[in-house]
């Protein structure tokens, strides 16, 4: 990593005029100096290196976590229930073991990169991200890195990931409603526009789950039950209004591949007079403390988050002890899951509410 005095020996002037364009004081150098001394520090990938000032005998003791989502609502990233859970249980486990944190909300991989060579930060845990932005960034970084909720394929190497069994968490909750005499189960994501079959989508495996469940009943679900709804929250409502307007397409059940969806759905439920779950049964995935809070309770998947982040955090300091090794071992770590059992669903009885069930039908409820 290049210093001050390494891009002034290059662009031939002085430190104190590199230190000037970095901090965009244009009225202390000659615009033709400027811009030939901000090409260099572009060219040589230049960051400021604020880290160093933390450095001691044992390093920065920093480690970065850094929240990869792509963020579309208004509010923080960090409002999120499952997110507010992993990043108190990373930060408790951090300061357990001596390190300090830092927490960084970027699905940017290029400005990831940089903040992680600013700080001089030991580690990366990265929530959220694609295989791809996994890669890129460590290319990048010769840091540990580790990853959670990240979908790898089987050809991947040089990973440590910490997961969940989302393809059983799908399969045990379909399973679940088919025993409570459920035949039309709906499958609703918030992925609007993917393939159901996308290996990179953590809701894919929860949908080969879900079908996994129907082949073992001899059974197989309509194509038309399985949704992708929109990732806006105006548009999203529209979809259910459009939902209701086709009956559920006859579905007694709907499982939604998480609680905060399943919540927003309840509330949809209530706003149009639909009972839940005399009328129709829900279920959700998670196991956020609002689920149960929530008036009727919600029948979801549960997952110890607080564990995600613990795990990941004990995953980040081995290989730190590690680092001297290049090749990174294979690591997908996957956390179980489990029902839990509350109010939103009961045995099926037909769908009442919507009159007769219609025929069998192979077009989208959004076409």
């Amino acid at each position: 990593m290049h210093s001050i005095k390494d891009i002034a020996k290059l662009a031939k002037v002085s430190p104190s005029t590199v230190a000037n364009v970095i901090h965009g004081r244009r009225d202390r150098v000659s615009g033709e100096t400027f811009e030939k001394v901000r090409r260099i520090l572009e060219e040589q990938r230049y960051v400021s290196n604020m880290g160093a000032r933390l450095m001691a005998s044992r390093g920065s003791c920093l480690i970065a976590l850094v929240l990869a989502y792509q963020n579309e609502r208004r509010t923080s990233i960090v409002q999120d229930p499952f997110v507010s859970s992993v990043i108190a249980a990373v930060e408790t486990e951090v300061q357990r073991k001596g390190y300090f944190l830092m927490l960084y909300s970027n699905p940017d991989m290029e400005e990831c990169r940089k903040m992680a060579l600013a700080w001089n930060v030991e580690g990366v845990i990265v929530l959220g991200c694609k295989r791809q932005g996994y890669y890129t960034l460590r290319e990048q970084l010769d840091v540990p890195i580790v990853t959670i909720d990240t979908c790898f394929q089987e050809e991947d190497r040089d990973f440590v990931n910490v997961g969940l069994c989302d393809y059983e968490g799908g399969k045990e909750m379909t399973s679940y409603l088919l025993q409570r005499g459920h035949r039309r189960i709906g499958f609703l994501s918030r992925e609007e526009g993917r393939d159901h079959f996308d290996p990179q989508f953590i809701d894919s495996a929860r949908y080969l789950g879900y079908l996994a469940a129907y082949e073992e009943w001899g059974q197989r679900p309509e194509e038309c039950w399985a949704l992708d709804l929109s990732r806006n929250p105006k548009r999203r409502r529209e979809q259910f209004m459009k939902l209701q307007q086709k009956n559920f397409f006859g579905c007694t059940a709907l499982f939604l591949t998480s609680d905060l969806l399943a919540l927003e759905f309840l509330g949809f439920c209530r706003d149009r007079g639909i009972s839940v779950p005399d009328e129709l049964s829900i279920a959700g995935f998670d196991g956020i403390r609002e689920g149960e809070r929530y008036r009727p309770a919600l029948t979801t998947v549960c997952q110890d988050m607080r564990e995600k982040g613990t795990r990941a955090v004990r995953e980040l300091l081995r290989l730190l002890r590690r680092e001297k090794e290049r090749e990174l071992p294979r690591r997908d770590i996957r956390l179980p899951v489990c029902i839990m059992e509350r109010e939103t669903v009961e045995d099926c009885g037909g769908n009442p509410y919507f009159g007769e069930e219609p025929g069998p039908s192979k077009k989208s409820a959004f076409a």
